[in-house]
């Protein structure tokens, strides 16, 4: 099947240019997952590109979903011996500390690949027995509004110290002392929320060359959908995931 056909001259392009980095701005409705999915079937079936070789990062299970359904739509009549990684962010992340995440543990303590995954009733629960520890009054300061601002600080790669460091008024100083408690009691548990998945695997890949170079030799073609919705560690993700290969695609919602 030629995935070239059909397309429009812009779609064209982009499906055909398939080396070095490439930047998409595509509006709504203009075929911009058409164009990912075209993409990863070319690659494969014209350039011969080993399916595992290609990855494709978004944000919701929901459009991974579709488009992973599509590419395999797409692919059915080829003789494959492996499938392309189709993800978002945190399922790629949750895949890669489970095969390879031996090496956090220098860095993270008591960590194992056997980890949790802490979801938002364990994240309160933490919250809610550091306040009683503490004494605090949720009246004055809501649980919820620590767990976002330890999910903020998180999404900068902000610990517990810059927190407080960064204190002006006692609110934050309370809150940064809650955070130190939830950040000691996933470490006690070896649970990760899923903040720390992005985050663990950032500093795992950042500290780790043999599993940082194993990821850069698998990873050959890189594309990653609504570009522009990147946090700090995700951003990070995709470039230590590209250090030795330039064939990072990024779509951008217009």
């Amino acid at each position: 099947m030629d995935f070239l056909s059909g397309l429009n001259p812009p779609q064209r392009d982009a499906v055909e240019t398939t080396e070095g980095p490439v930047l998409i701005l595509a509006g709504a409705g203009s075929g911009k997952t058409r164009v990912i999915t075209h993409r990863i079937a070319h690659l494969i079936t014209a350039k011969q590109v080993p399916p595992f070789a290609v990855m494709a990062v978004t944000f919701t299970n929901k459009a991974a979903g579709e488009m992973r359904e599509r590419v395999l739509s797409h692919l059915e009549s080829a003789e494959l011996n492996s499938k392309p990684l189709i993800a978002t962010f945190h399922s790629f992340c949750v895949r890669l500390l489970r095969r390879d995440g031996d090496a956090l543990a220098q860095i993270r303590p008591g960590f194992t690949r056997t980890f949790s995954i802490y979801d938002d009733y364990d994240q309160l629960s933490i919250v809610k027995a550091a306040y009683k520890r503490m004494g605090l009054d949720e009246k004055q300061i809501p649980h919820r509004t620590a767990l976002s601002q330890i999910s903020q600080s998180k999404n900068v790669k902000e610990s517990p110290q810059d927190l407080y460091g960064r204190a002006t008024d006692p609110r934050i100083t309370r809150i940064a002392a809650v955070y130190e408690e939830y950040e000691k009691a996933l470490r006690q548990a070896n649970a990760l929320d899923f903040d720390d998945l992005l985050l663990e695997t950032v500093r795992l890949l950042a500290h780790d060359e043999a599993t940082r170079d194993a990821w850069n030799r698998r990873i050959s073609y890189l594309m990653i959908d609504e570009y522009q919705d990147t946090n700090r560690s995700q951003y990070d993700l995709m470039r230590l995931l590209t250090r030795e290969n330039r064939a990072l695609l990024a779509v951008i919602r217009d």
